[in-house]
């Protein structure tokens, strides 16, 4: 590729386009495009349609043109010149075109698009390329200057951004996505949704989490991404009716089984102060109603965790989940038991210590899972300290 990048090569090229001129063997365009020589073609291009700009044919070749320039340099380089492509395209729409040129626009749009967006694809899975992300980044900037309607490369842009640590960038990306497309494909609302959580910003995940599809419990990513959306903005009673619903759709599914149970025990763990300020209301029927609904929801979070744990009893997470539900509900139980009716301590302390004796039995397991914890040794050192003290006769 010859193109102009000093004051000699401009004389050379001023001085050969005076020749051509004056000479009747000039090179054609065609001939100009097959030698490589761009530059030369270019001018002769600009020359002509100078002269006559009502010429889309000559526009056509203009734009094509600058995308084998393109093909040429610096991959972070190109964008001037695909979007010196695109203008003259547009260019040579506004002034009519027929089928076949239509076509061959088209032909070139797909691919030249097909080719930087492969490559960004491509340069994103290789390992080697990883250490310079803007290569890839590159690649998917070029191929939306191409088509710009085109969202799976604002959604790749998107997450090869998030992978560099460039969230921001990247929401930047998912919301240009957003306004570009006729119809906003559900992956860039998904996107936006699980980008925003994890830049801290839970109300705009959830709004975009629920944009994404009406029926939610069809998309498993989709609805647990809601979850830990309304989670992290403390609506435990969304979460918990969502959760609800995935068990029953994702019966087998472990992890969702066990943030369920999670959930409901910080519900019973709620429903427990208000029993504690029953007891001290001396209200006592007030203390029935609630004890019945606190036992339910334990039992019910009890049962969800345990079925997590029962589908991969591998799992330190889920071994970990039950050990500190039963021991902060033991806590929860012997701190209402200090408060509570007399005729009702000795029932409270026995569900006290059933519960302190399966939170040893889990953490025992864990402790196997995860032998050199010197923090779980201590857990494991106080619940039995605990033992001995409260429930040893």
């Amino acid at each position: 590729m010859k193109l102009i990048k000093s004051a000699r090569t401009v004389s050379l090229v001023l001085t050969l386009g005076f020749f051509f001129a004056c000479s009747t063997s000039k090179p054609s365009i065609d001939s100009l495009i097959s030698s490589n020589q761009y530059d030369i073609a270019l001018i002769q291009i600009d020359e002509q349609l100078a002269e006559n700009p009502d010429q889309p044919d000559l526009l056509i070749q203009k734009g094509e043109i600058n995308t084998l320039i393109a093909s040429e340099i610096d991959v972070r380089e190109r964008t001037q010149f695909y979007s010196e492509a695109i203008s003259a395209f547009d260019s040579a729409i506004s002034l009519g075109v027929d089928s076949l040129q239509n076509e061959k626009i088209s032909t070139i749009k797909d691919k030249v698009w097909s080719k930087e967006h492969n490559a960004g694809t491509a340069s994103y899975n290789n390992e080697e390329e990883l250490s310079d992300p803007s290569i890839t980044q590159a690649h998917f900037r070029n191929a939306i200057s191409i088509k710009p309607g085109e969202t799976s490369s604002h959604l790749s842009l998107a997450t090869a951004l998030y992978s560099s640590g460039e969230i921001d960038e990247a929401i930047s990306t998912l919301n240009v996505a957003k306004n570009s497309a006729d119809s906003v494909p559900v992956k860039v609302y998904e996107n936006l949704g699980f980008m925003h959580l994890q830049n801290g910003e839970p109300d705009q995940s959830v709004f975009y989490y629920e944009l994404a599809n009406k029926d939610i419990i069809q998309s498993k990513n989709i609805a647990f991404g809601l979850v830990n959306a309304y989670i992290s903005t403390s609506n435990t009673e969304k979460a918990i009716e969502l959760l609800s619903n995935l068990v029953d759709t994702y019966p087998n599914d472990a992890t969702i089984r066990n943030v369920y149970g999670t959930q409901l025990y910080l519900v019973t763990e709620t429903i427990m102060n208000d029993l504690a300020n029953a007891y001290l209301s001396s209200d006592s029927a007030l203390v029935t109603q609630i004890r019945f609904e606190a036992e339910g929801v334990g039992e019910q979070a009890e049962k969800e965790l345990i079925q997590a744990y029962s589908r991969d009893t591998t799992s330190t997470s889920f071994v970990e989940s039950l050990g500190v539900f039963y021991n902060n509900l033991t806590a929860k139980y012997l701190s209402v038991n200090e408060v509570a009716f007399e005729s009702d301590k000795l029932l409270l302390l026995a569900k006290a210590e059933t519960l302190l004796n399966f939170a040893i039995e889990y953490y025992e397991k864990l402790s196997l899972l995860t032998p050199d914890s010197s923090e779980l040794n201590t857990t494991l050192e106080g619940l039995n300290s605990l033992k001995q003290s409260r429930f040893s006769s």
